[in-house]
């Protein structure tokens, strides 16, 4: 007991002495945000939020405003770009040797504390300069507002579960995409612009800003960062041992309590927390795919909106801390992470890692959370779970041990059709090299059909998912000039085994991208198809005996007139061959 109230004696002073930092100097003050003259309530619209950007663009040479994209409603999307040696191109920013870091704020516009703790520390690294060596080993990007037009969706109810800003954003665009759940299918267009900056800039570490949703606790912030299967193992045990321990260490310096972004066991942390292996449809996941570290944070909605803030602030700095203390590392560990995998799953011929699960394995995680009590509700007609304010600090297990759950092998190249054109437009944002093939040419290859499809009752995010079981053929197939060969020996190896797999959640076809292969367009009349059936069934006794079988066993199929013919359609020459074919084909090189 005497311990627990030290430390958190301490920790309120130290939280205590951070609030009062927090107040800016009085030479300072035309340099204030929005947020901070509001009290720390509120948070600046579109508008102001950028004219602070170009102001800073204005005042300092080391850093730029670029334009890198337009919204659906007509707002520019602008990144800042920040360089201690005054120079602003992807390629500068690849011949400095310097470690890259990449912010983005506002993906969900109402969770915009990212934001805000940007415009204060940009302001305190090229402004005020307290904090200017922060640049000194390390470029530097920050997204002001990503979701441009959901942030513009301002209201005082858009968020249910948070305790401010007065006045905030939505989290999904104009056009209702969650852009949290496009990083792969790259739908909306501020996406596609996004895709192009990363490809074009390459991030050595990405860090996309929220606010999380769930239970109350004690933490004022938590984070994770991919350090499964689904990364390198370079970068996964570097990122485990290394970037996390860090970051963990000196934000509770900074006076902030920080804890690992997990699930709660059948909802309530008291039975445990889970680790969570991120898709590459989410931003870490997808740093991930690109062999490249991604930072999650997730600041705790009931923590207050200054609090937020400033414990986003906390978690950014130490992220620079540690890229300056270790800028050479960086670049070598993400480079060895790239041969590794290239080495693994080209060279090698290993199956590609497409989902994980968790293990029963756990460790031991001292968890600070806030009690609660289960109150009969007359509206719920139960009892309703609320949050007494009580703390509790429990030893629970922390399952974070993951193993592979589906793979697949890679081939040499991937073959689009030309007439896929639109898929290999998404593959080159995403950094895809796509060779067109100049003369027609036999390659063996290996086929996909598709069977037993069903879909989806309802559209998620705008798509009808398909479900399907498959099989593969080899067969040797005239591949037409003008058709797209992708080689998997370059360094977005990850990204199209997500995107060209079939048996990967992330696949064009698995996104429900490529339906319309699903769907016959000739069919059959009765008059003209009996004739052929009576015909196949009299002169083909295999085809004859597994029609009867079915007849005798299937009581549907044996009442289905129409089912009885379309048996013998199947299988006859006027029966669609494209249908259900995978028009992804797989090919070995010679």
């Amino acid at each position: 007991m005497i311990k627990n109230f030290l430390f958190y004696f301490i920790l309120s002073l130290a939280i205590a002495e951070t609030i009062s930092a927090q107040k800016p100097a009085e030479a300072d003050k035309g340099w204030l945000t929005f947020f901070e003259k509001s009290s720390f309530l509120e948070t600046s619209d579109y508008n102001q939020t950028i004219k602070y950007f170009q102001k800073l663009d204005d005042y300092s040479d080391y850093c730029k405003l670029i334009e890198f994209g337009v919204s659906p409603q007509g707002r520019k999307l602008f990144v800042l770009a920040v360089s201690k040696q005054k120079m602003f191109t992807s390629n500068d920013f690849k011949k400095s040797g310097k470690p890259l870091l990449l912010i983005m704020n506002g993906i969900h516009s109402g969770e915009i504390n990212g934001k805000d703790a940007s415009m204060i520390l940009l302001r305190e690294i090229l402004v005020t300069k307290e904090k200017f060596n922060l640049i000194d080993d390390v470029n530097l990007l920050i997204i002001p507002v990503f979701n441009v037009d959901g942030h513009e969706r301002r209201a005082e109810f858009n968020r249910i579960n948070q305790i401010g800003p007065k006045v905030t954003g939505w989290r999904t665009t104009a056009q209702n995409y969650n852009l949290n759940r496009d990083f792969m299918k790259a739908d909306a267009p501020e996406m596609k612009s996004f895709l192009k900056l990363f490809s074009e800039w390459l991030p050595d570490i990405f860090i996309d800003v929220h606010a999380t949703d769930g239970a109350d606790f004690q933490y004022h912030t938590t984070i994770t960062a991919e350090k499964q299967g689904n990364v390198s193992p370079v970068l996964a045990s570097w990122t485990k041992e290394k970037l996390l321990p860090y970051i963990f260490e000196n934000v509770n310096k900074k006076g902030f309590m920080i804890s690992p972004f997990a699930g709660f066991i059948n909802d309530d942390p008291k039975n445990g927390l889970r680790d969570w292996v991120a898709s590459p449809r989410f931003s870490n996941g997808y740093a991930a795919a690109q062999n490249r570290i991604g930072i999650l944070i997730e600041s705790h909605v009931r923590k207050t909106y200054q609090e937020r803030v400033f414990s986003t602030k906390a978690v950014i700095e130490s992220v620079l801390e540690f890229m300056n203390k270790n800028a050479a590392e960086i670049k070598s560990t993400v480079a060895k992470g790239e041969e590794e995998v290239l080495d693994k799953y080209y060279k090698e011929r290993k199956s590609f890692p497409l989902s994980f699960k968790l293990t029963n394995e756990n460790e031991e995680f001292l968890f600070h959370g806030i009690e609660y009590d289960l109150v009969e509700s007359k509206i719920t007609g139960s009892k309703v779970k609320l949050f007494n304010g009580n703390k509790f600090s429990k030893k629970v297990p922390y399952f974070n041990k993951a193993v592979t759950n589906t793979t697949s092998f890679l081939p040499d190249a991937y073959i689009i059709p030309k007439e896929f054109k639109y898929l290999t437009d998404i593959l080159r944002l995403h950094g895809v090299k796509v060779d067109s093939i100049q003369n027609s040419k036999k390659y063996e290859t290996e086929l996909t059909l598709f069977s037993d499809v069903t879909f989806s009752k309802f559209p998620f995010e705008s798509h009808f998912i398909p479900n399907y079981k498959f099989v593969t053929e080899k067969k040797v197939v005239q591949v037409k000039a003008g058709d797209y060969l992708i080689k998997t020996d370059q360094r977005t190896i990850g990204v199209l085994a997500f995107l060209l797999e079939p048996v990967s959640d992330e696949s064009f076809v698995k996104w429900g991208m490529m339906n319309q292969i699903f769907e016959p367009k000739e069919y059959f009349e009765e008059y003209a198809m009996e004739p052929i059936a009576r015909k196949m069934y009299e002169s083909v006794e295999n085809l004859r005996k597994e029609f009867d079988e079915k007849v005798q066993k299937d009581s549907v199929f044996a009442n289905n007139p129409y089912e009885r013919l379309n048996f013998f359609y199947k299988k006859s020459e006027y029966y669609d061959k494209r249908l259900n074919l995978y028009p992804i084909m797989k090919i070995k090189l010679n």
